[in-house]
């Protein structure tokens, strides 16, 4: 590392990008403006700037002078937030430094780890290393809703060598987390009077043996993620206005996290099994958004060695790595064939009223960024 760019220089510019990311406003939905000014911050280290239309949002693609076809490094993070919360004891627009923490909403998930990322290719350019370097920079918009700027970032095909992901995941490097699939689930009965259930087929009882039935069902266990059984989000049966008639349809709404294994087909078959405990019902299932599936890097793996090598010099400490607990754009990326290392700096209150972020991780993260892009 050039002597002028070392951690203090690094610290000072992912500074300089937190305040300014946290000042914008970006819930999910509203990210145009967050991703304007991203553009304009890679524009002007004299990257080729896309603004990739995603609705109403962009997803902000940049490439130096060497990006090739397969790109060693991709460095990506999501632009948006979680709305705000009551219960704020600072403006979370206005970012607020209390000793180690710098508190605003998105501060750890996940501006700091975008800040750290602009501020190790800031580094590049005062080195005058940019633009000699393979990278692919990709901040996408909706992570903490449906994902539609990474899935739509996906439909170029992009490859990559190793994804870096700013999520703030500091320690335990995430390099496992589970996936998602999302079950519509109509049961349907027949209708009958009342006075006389026999004649009918009720779809809340039937509904209500299905998911004892579900609740008991073996699903597959992970050795670090364990087993994740299913969960019901909504039901809805009957009439809204009184009726003494058996209810002939009954809508369920189910969550079920994945892991290594599970698949799509896999759940939507294990509901069907499970429709069995029903007897006279008749039941429908169809997969709804989002869907993730589950994702899972080798820690053996080339680029995960030579990540756990650097981190090792920055930090004087091997990298832990772990598996993470839910869903996020990585899923996307390794099913994409892209070996993907969730890593950026953490905090507090995540999803929460007065989220914070740590400035002395963040300011580790870019320098890992920043020398993992140095050597190639």
């Amino acid at each position: 590392m050039p002597d002028t760019i070392d951690r203090t220089w690094l610290a000072r510019r992912a500074l300089h990008h937190l305040e300014q990311l946290v000042a914008i406003p970006s819930p999910s939905g509203d990210e145009a403006e967050i991703s304007h000014h991203l553009a304009r911050v890679l524009a002007g280290l004299g990257l080729d700037v896309t603004l990739q239309p995603v609705g109403s949002r962009f997803n902000v693609v940049a490439r130096t002078a060497a990006t090739g076809a397969v790109t060693d490094i991709l460095l990506t993070g999501h632009t948006d937030t979680v709305p705000v919360l009551e219960g704020w004891e600072t403006d979370p627009f206005r970012p607020t430094i209390a000793g180690d923490r710098l508190y605003g909403l998105g501060a750890a998930d996940q501006k700091a780890g975008i800040a750290a990322q602009l501020a190790a290719l800031d580094g590049l350019y005062e080195a005058g290393l940019l633009h000699t370097r393979n990278l692919l920079v990709a901040f996408t918009p909706d992570e903490e809703a449906l994902s539609d700027g990474m899935l739509a970032f996906l439909e170029d095909r992009p490859q990559a060598n190793l994804a870096l992901l700013s999520e703030p995941h500091y320690s335990p490097v995430t390099i496992g987390w589970p996936g998602k699939a999302l079950v519509k689930v109509t049961v349907h009965g027949k209708a009958a009077h009342g006075g006389r259930p026999q004649h009918g087929v009720n779809a809340i009882e039937q509904a209500a043996l299905f998911l004892a039935a579900l609740a008991e069902a073996q699903v597959p266990e992970h050795p670090r993620l364990g087993r994740h059984p299913f969960v019901t989000l909504s039901i809805r049966g009957g009439y809204e206005r009184y009726s003494l008639t058996v209810p002939d349809r009954c809508e369920l709404t189910i969550s079920k996290q994945l892991v290594p294994g599970e698949s799509k087909d896999s759940v939507l078959e294990l509901v069907h099994r499970c429709a069995r405990a029903m007897g006279a019902a008749r039941l429908e299932a169809e997969l709804a958004r989002p869907y993730y599936p589950p994702a899972e890097v080798d820690p053996g793996h080339p680029q995960l060695q030579r990540f756990a090598a650097l981190h090792r010099r920055v930090t004087g400490e091997d990298p832990a790595f772990g598996y993470g607990k839910g869903v996020n754009d990585g899923d996307y990326l390794v099913e994409a064939g892209i070996t993907t290392v969730i890593f950026g700096p953490s905090g507090g209150n995540t999803h929460q009223p007065n989220e914070w972020v740590s400035l002395e991780q963040t300011a580790v993260c870019a320098e890992v960024y920043y020398r993992m892009c140095v050597e190639g």
